[in-house]
């Protein structure tokens, strides 16, 4: 075909610089393997591919298999490594992935074969009545939530934990979402906190927090008194970590894991994490009679979520049950 270019106006020429359109080529090719990774993900990836390693060492198979045999494989010596579904699941598609960065061609049916033995381990794990993994985090109640913010010390680092809990029930947050916040990301109005979080996994989302009916778990009444105290900067972080009650700089998203799960055992709670508050938003909010669409719109879940689809399961199996009304 012969390269063609604009000149005089709309007329079509031949070009005269083929790197010009060699140059464009490449940017096209760059643009169909453009895929923006968040740090969380990065790191996700490289825990994957250590595995990987050290599986084909163990083994004594090349490093660039991509093979079925290699990928089914790969499960049943993570599944022996006592390791659950879900991470075995995460770490093949992790692996595939990063074969395939590094030229590897994978056959296409490797990846998709070896997810049916990480679904068959499933089944049996079940059937055994096996657990493996921490298992989905309890959604976090009302009353615990209260009962935590109420346990807090009226210090700075008491004020600062008080406004994380609240703000990140209300916005139904993840640790990555508190962590990255800024002073000016939250707005204080009237009515509540409007909270604007400049990324997550399903983009940028600005989700209202109304002003809470008990001064334990109102947002609005813990994010002033904190910013307050703290003397925060507007365009500095909106939460600060701490070493001896000393402020230190912008927190971590696993501080804020942290800082959850130290209140949630301050009063004898076990087993709750940053994820709690996703799903006890959800949980609430569906008690509260509030729509699928609403719930995902607050918490920033993608409109066909299972995850939210399997916390609403929680309340909904009990708002309409099969047994109700029949006469048992």
């Amino acid at each position: 075909m012969t390269e063609l270019e604009l000149h005089g106006g709309d007329e079509l020429v031949p070009a005269r610089d083929g790197e010009l359109w060699a140059r464009l080529a490449e940017l096209d090719q760059a643009a169909e393997e453009f895929e923006p990774r968040s740090a969380n993900t990065l790191r996700s990836y490289a825990s994957d591919w250590r595995a990987w390693e050290r599986y084909v060492a163990e083994v004594g198979i090349p490093l660039e298999a991509g093979t079925p045999g290699a990928f089914l494989g790969f499960v049943i010596w993570l599944g022996k490594e006592g390791k659950a579904p879900k991470t075995i699941e995460r770490n093949l598609y992790g692996a595939a992935v990063s074969l395939r960065e590094r030229g590897v061609p994978v056959h296409p049916n490797g990846p998709k074969k070896a997810k049916k033995a990480v679904d068959a381990l499933a089944r049996m794990l079940a059937e055994s009545g096996e657990q493996r993994g921490r298992g989905q985090a309890p959604p976090l109640t009302m009353m615990q939530l209260r009962a935590m913010s109420k346990a807090l010390p009226d210090s700075l680092k008491g004020k600062r934990d008080r406004a994380i809990l609240t703000v990140g029930f209300g916005m139904a947050a993840r640790r990555s979402e508190l962590a990255n916040l800024l002073a000016r990301d939250v707005v204080v109005t009237e009515k509540g906190l409007l909270v604007y979080s400049r990324y997550g996994k399903t983009g940028a989302r600005s989700p209202a927090i109304k002003k809470g009916e008990n001064e334990w778990t109102c947002s609005q009444r813990a994010w002033v008194a904190w910013a307050a105290a703290a003397d925060l900067a507007p365009d500095g972080p909106a939460f600060m970590r701490f070493n001896r009650h000393k402020m230190l700089g912008p927190i971590t998203g696993q501080g804020i894991g942290i800082a959850i799960a130290d209140a949630a055992k301050a009063v004898g709670l076990e087993g709750i994490t940053g994820h709690s508050m996703r799903a006890g938003l959800a949980t609430a909010a569906r008690e509260a009679k509030h729509d699928y669409k609403t719930i995902a719109e607050q918490g920033g879940w993608a409109p066909n979520s299972t995850a939210l689809h399997e916390y609403l399961r929680i309340v909904d199996q009990w708002a309409d049950n099969a047994t109700a009304g029949i006469g048992m």
